[in-house]
Order: structure tokens, then C-alpha cells, then sequence
């Protein structure tokens, strides 16, 4: 005797593997990518620098968080060498003692600027003549407003890659004046440059406002285009201090910083690095 399945209509079969071909194209859940942190910490000089590249790069990959605290190079060095995971910011030359199983990555260059109230008429002055002021040889100012006054000198604190950058670059083997003020970052120098007519004083060029202003160098301006050119007479770098081998979020923060994107972004206000 053979044997008969009740048949199935049409319309049934249809529905029955319409779901079936649904239940098969169900995507699963995504898991949500873990947070990643990245630490950037030292120089004040590469605050904006830090904290512009860290937005951008954060708007691709929102599962990236940055901390940054800006403070100076020194620190920077120490907090790469010792805290496992941080970038050090380091806005002055690097020596190969200082590195303990790290590395330097340049990422931008900077031109270390010698800024005056934006009343000083002085435009420019020569190599010679910046050292013989920070030295305190030319005790007062030879023209405008200032005529006769005395020239006050603003210098950085202990620690600084700025004044490390200045004292290498500018003054070598002469010492700044001992009646120079002390300033505990740039924005700190940049206010009383703006709000003092007789100060005189060095910054970053990333730090630089409509109140100051720039000299000239020997004839020769503080523009990107002059430090990207190695013009300029006193350009320095800026580089991220990371582990020899660091994470693979770590790397690609540091090849976005150093992509054209990320060069773009620093180019707003320092020099590519190259």
C-alpha cells in the first residue's frame, strides 16, 4: 500500500519559504567596538596640535577617546617613558639617552617666534642684536612709543622646549638675562606680550594672536612657508614620543597625524613636517 502526505496548498508552500528565506538573511547583532584611550601628554606648545588631531581623528573612529594634558616637553618625555600607552609631546630636540625602549616620530615643524606688543613699531631685528637684548646688554627700547624705556624680557620656565629651543638656537653659550620674567606656558607669555607694550618675549608660531606680533629674523619673516622651507633661522621640531613598538590604535593615530589629511591640519598653523 503506498503512502499519501495531505497536500499542501500552493499559497502555504509560498509562505513557508518566504520565511524561511527571511529567517536565513537575519544579520546578527554587531558587537560594539570597545573603547579604545590614548594618553597625549607635554609640550604646551602642541596643545592645539594634540588636541585638533585628536577631534579628526576621532569624528572616523568615535571608539577613540584622548586625554591630553598639556604641560611641557620634559614631562612629555618622562610620561612616554614611564606611563605605558602615553604619546609624549616633545617640542625640542631629543636626545638618544632620553629614549628608553621609544622612539621620536616628527610630526610637524615649528618656528620658535620673538613676538612684541602689537604697538612696537619695530618690525624686525637681527640675530646679533636679539641675543644682546635677551642678555640684557640693550637694557631699553631705541624707538616708538617705548623710546627709552626699559626693555622688559619675558622668558619660560625650567622644563620648557620653547626656552630649551631659544637658549640652544638664539642665545647658545650667552645667558638670558637674571631680571627676565618667567611665564608657565605659552598663553601665559602670549597675554603679557599683548597686554604689555614694553615686553619682548619668544612663543611658538601656533601660539601667535592678532595683539603680537612677529619679527623678522635677519630680514627673513616667520611664515609656514619660510620654516617648511628651513628658511627661517630658528625652526624646530615637534614630535610624538610613543613606544618602539606601540598599539595598533597608537600607530594609526600616528600615520593619520603624519597622512595628508592630518598634515593638512597641522599645516593651519606650524610647518609639515616632511
Amino acid at each position: 500500500m503506498s503512502l499519501k502526505f495531505p497536500s499542501v496548498p500552493q499559497s502555504s508552500l509560498v509562505l513557508v519559504l518566504g520565511i524561511s528565506i527571511v529567517a536565513c538573511n537575519i544579520l546578527p547583532t554587531p558587537t560594539p567596538h570597545p573603547i579604545v584611550q590614548i594618553e597625549m601628554t607635554g609640550s604646551d606648545s602642541m596643545e592645539w596640535l594634540a588636541r585638533t588631531l585628536a577631534s579628526a581623528y576621532s569624528q572616523q573612529k568615535p571608539y577613540v577617546q584622548f586625554t591630553i594634558r598639556p604641560t611641557n616637553s620634559d614631562n612629555g618625555v618622562r610620561a612616554a617613558n614611564e606611563i605605558s600607552g602615553t604619546i609624549g609631546l616633545v617640542a625640542r630636540a631629543i636626545k638618544p639617552n632620553e629614549l628608553n625602549d621609544t622612539r621620536a616620530v616628527v610630526v610637524a615643524r615649528d618656528g620658535v617666534a620673538v613676538i612684541v606688543n602689537k604697538t612696537n613699531p619695530i618690525n624686525a631685528i637681527t640675530r646679533a642684536q636679539l641675543v644682546q637684548v635677551f642678555a640684557g646688554e640693550i637694557p631699553t627700547w631705541p624707538l616708538g612709543p617705548s623710546q627709552g624705556k626699559r626693555i622688559t624680557v619675558i622668558s619660560r620656565e625650567s622644563g620648557s622646549g620653547t626656552r630649551d629651543a631659544f637658549e640652544t638656537m638664539v642665545m647658545q653659550s650667552t645667558r638670558v638675562t637674571r631680571t627676565a620674567m618667567l611665564m608657565p606656558n605659552e598663553a601665559a607669555v602670549v597675554d603679557y606680550v599683548a597686554r604689555n607694550a614694553d615686553a619682548i618675549a619668544y612663543t611658538s608660531m601656533g601660539a601667535l594672536t592678532p595683539d603680537i606680533h612677529a619679527l623678522s629674523i635677519d630680514d627673513i619673516p616667520l611664515t609656514a612657508q619660510t620654516v617648511e622651507a628651513k628658511q627661517y633661522p630658528f625652526i624646530r621640531t615637534l614630535s610624538f614620543v610613543v613606544p618602539i613598538s606601540p598599539t595598533l590604535e597608537t600607530q594609526a593615530f600616528i600615520d593619520f597625524a603624519l597622512s595628508g589629511e592630518g598634515q593638512r591640519i597641522i599645516g593651519q598653523k606650524f610647518g609639515k613636517a616632511q
